[in-house]
C-alpha cells in the first residue's frame, strides 16, 4: 500500500531545523520526503498540522505502568495526606473485589504529604485487612504494604532483610510496611505477581493505549526481572495480545545466572538488549550517594561494589549487551566514569555504557567523558525537577543542587544525550507524559513555579530530538528516530504546533494521531 501525506508541517529529526510538507510511505516504510511531492496512491492531506516521528521513552517501566493504569494515583495534585490517600485507595476499582484481588497505588512522596512521612502497614489496614495493598513510593524504588500483603509475601517479625533493601520494623521489631529499595519492594512484588500471571499480561495489554495516546511507539523496559516469570515471557505474551509499542528489555543483574548470562534476542519488535545495574537510590528518598551528606546527615546508600559493577560490565561485553546503570548521586556516577572511562567500546552502533539519570554532574565528570575511551549515553529525566523541585531543594545543597540535571551540558558533551520519563517513579499525575519533560527542559521550571538551573535549558528542537533521534540511537531502535526514507512510518501528529506555541504551553500539547507503519491506530 503506498500513502502520500501532503500539505503538513513534518519534521524529519534528522537534525534540528529540517522540515518537508511532504512524506509518502510504502508498504509500512518511509520512502520519500520532500516538498510539492507528486501523489502516489492514496492522499492524506495533513491540513498544515505538525508531525513528529513517532516518540521513543528510551527509560522507563511499563509493567509499573501497567500496575499504575489500573491502581490508585497516591499524587497531587489529588492526594495530599495519607487520609486522602485512604480515601483514594476506597474508591479504587479493585476495593471490595475479594481477598485474591490486590488493591494498588502509586507516587507518594512523604515529603508533599501533610503529615510529613510514609503511610506504614496500619494506615493501609484501615482501608482493608482483607485485601492486600500495594503503593509504589515516587521513586519506585521503595513501597509500603498492608498486613495482608506481608502475609503473603511470607514477611514477619524474623524475616532478615535482603541484600541491598532494608525491611522497616517497629521498636517491637514487627514489619511497618515499607520497603526500602528495590531488593526490599521486589519481596511484595513477586507475592503480587506470583498471584495471578494473567492478570499481568492483561495489564500489560491494557497499557498499550496509554503509550498510543502519549505518542511513544518505542519503549526501554529498565527493569526486566527474571522472578517470578522472565519479563521477555511477559511481553511475548502481552504482543501476541495486542501490545502495540516497540520495546527493548534491560534484566537487572542481580537476577542473572553469572554462569549462563544473557545472550541478546528478538527483533525490532522486541528484543533482550541490556542489563541493568543499580548503584544508588534516589535523591529524593535520600538514598542516593552523593559526596556530601544530606541535611540530616545520611549518606545515601551504595547499592553496588566496584568489583560487582566490573562483573557486570564482562557479562555485558562478553554479550554485546549495553550495560545501563541507574547513577543519581555525584559519588555514584564517578565511580561509573572510573571504571569505565579507560574501557575499550564493546558496542559501535550504540553506547556501551548509559548512565541513568545523571542527576549530579560536575565538570570534571564531563571532561572525563570527553577524554575517555567509552562511548556513553546520558539518559536523564525532566520530570523529575519538574514535580520534585522541593525534595531536591530540601536535601541538597546550594552548591549540589547547581548540578542538577545540566541537560544544556549533557547535549554539548562527548556524551549521547535522551530524555525519558523513569514513569511512574516520580510524584507526578501524568509522570510519562514527553510533552512535561520537554516543556522542563526548554523552560527549567518546576511545576511549583521555580526556576532551576535556567543555563542548562535546551530548545524545543533539541528536547524533541531527545524524544526521537537520539532516544532511539540510545535505546537500539534502529528503524526509528527520525522519517528519513527507510524509516518505519512511526509517527504522531500534535494538536498544536510545537515548534511555535508559547513556551509556557508546551506542557499542553498533546498528539491527535498515532501511525505505526503507515496505518493510524488513534486519533
Amino acid at each position: 500500500m503506498t500513502q502520500t501525506f501532503i500539505n503538513g508541517k513534518i519534521f524529519v529529526g534528522d537534525n534540528e531545523s529540517h522540515f518537508v510538507d511532504s512524506m509518502i510511505v510504502e508498504d509500512g516504510k518511509v520512502k520519500q520526503i520532500g516538498n510539492n511531492l507528486s501523489i502516489e496512491g492514496e492522499k492524506i492531506d495533513l491540513h498544515g498540522q505538525t508531525v513528529l516521528p513517532g516518540l521513543v521513552d528510551c527509560h522507563t517501566h511499563p509493567k509499573y505502568i501497567a500496575d499504575a493504569l489500573h491502581g490508585v494515583a497516591c499524587t497531587p495534585p489529588n492526594v495530599n495526606s495519607i487520609k486522602e490517600m485512604q480515601e483514594a485507595l476506597r474508591k479504587s476499582p479493585a476495593y471490595g473485589q475479594g481477598s485474591d484481588v490486590w488493591i494498588e497505588g502509586w507516587g507518594f512522596d512523604e515529603t508533599k504529604l501533610a503529615e510529613h512521612r510514609s503511610p506504614n502497614r496500619n494506615d493501609l489496614d484501615a482501608v482493608s485487612t482483607t485485601q492486600p495493598i500495594f503503593i509504589y513510593r515516587s521513586d519506585c524504588h521503595s513501597s509500603v504494604g498492608n498486613s495482608k500483603a506481608l502475609e503473603l509475601a511470607g514477611i514477619d517479625k524474623n524475616t532478615p532483610d535482603p541484600v541491598g533493601g532494608k525491611i522497616e520494623r517497629f521498636a517491637d521489631g514487627q514489619p511497618t510496611g515499607f520497603m526500602r529499595e528495590v531488593a526490599a519492594s521486589q519481596l511484595l512484588i513477586r507475592a503480587k505477581s506470583a498471584q495471578s500471571y494473567d492478570n499481568d499480561v492483561t495489564n500489560m495489554v491494557n497499557s498499550s493505549d496509554h503509550y498510543i495516546r502519549e505518542g511513544i511507539v518505542a519503549i526501554g523496559e529498565m527493569m526486566g526481572r527474571m522472578k517470578p516469570y522472565p519479563s521477555l515471557q511477559l511481553y511475548q505474551d502481552a504482543v501476541k495480545q495486542g501490545f502495540a509499542p516497540k520495546a527493548s528489555i534491560y534484566y537487572v543483574f542481580d537476577e542473572l545466572d553469572p554462569e549462563r548470562g544473557l545472550q541478546p534476542s528478538g527483533n525490532e519488535k522486541l528484543r533482550v538488549a541490556g542489563i541493568k545495574v543499580f548503584m544508588d537510590g534516589s535523591i529524593s528518598g535520600e538514598t542516593a550517594n552523593n559526596n556530601d551528606p544530606y541535611p540530616s546527615g545520611k549518606m545515601g546508600v551504595s547499592l553496588t561494589s566496584v568489583e560487582k559493577l566490573q562483573r557486570a560490565i564482562e557479562m555485558a561485553r562478553k554479550n554485546k549487551l549495553q550495560l545501563a546503570v541507574h547513577a543519581m548521586g555525584d559519588k555514584a556516577i564517578q565511580t561509573v566514569i572510573d571504571v569505565t572511562k579507560g574501557m575499550e567500546p564493546w558496542l559501535t552502533s550504540m553506547p556501551s555504557v548509559r548512565i541513568e539519570h545523571a542527576s549530579l554532574m560536575n565538570d570534571q565528570m564531563f571532561d572525563a567523558i570527553a577524554n575517555s575511551k567509552m562511548n556513553y549515553a546520558l539518559v536523564t529525566q525532566p520530570i523529575f525537577f519538574f514535580a520534585e523541585d522541593e525534595s531536591y531543594r530540601h536535601y541538597l545543597s546550594p552548591a549540589q543542587f547547581k548540578l542538577a540535571y545540566r541537560i544544556n551540558t549533557m547535549l554539548n558533551s562527548n556524551a549521547l544525550l535522551g530524555l525519558s520519563s523513569d514513569a511512574p517513579c516520580t510524584p507526578w499525575a501524568e509522570p510519562d507524559s514527553p510533552f512535561y519533560s520537554i516543556y522542563a527542559a526548554v523552560t527549567r521550571k518546576a511545576a511549583n513555579g521555580d526556576i532551576v538551573n535556567l543555563n542548562e535549558a535546551i530548545t524545543v528542537p533539541q528536547a524533541i530530538l531527545g524524544y526521537t533521534r537520539d532516544a532511539a540511537r540510545i535505546g537500539g531502535f534502529d528503524d526509528n528516530g527520525t522519517l528519513e526514507p527507510g524509516k518505519a512510518a512511526d509517527f504522531v501528529v500534535l494538536t498544536t504546533d510545537i515548534f511555535t506555541v508559547p513556551h509556557e504551553e508546551l506542557k499542553d500539547v498533546r498528539v491527535k494521531e498515532t501511525w505505526m507503519a503507515g496505518q493510524r491506530i488513534m486519533g
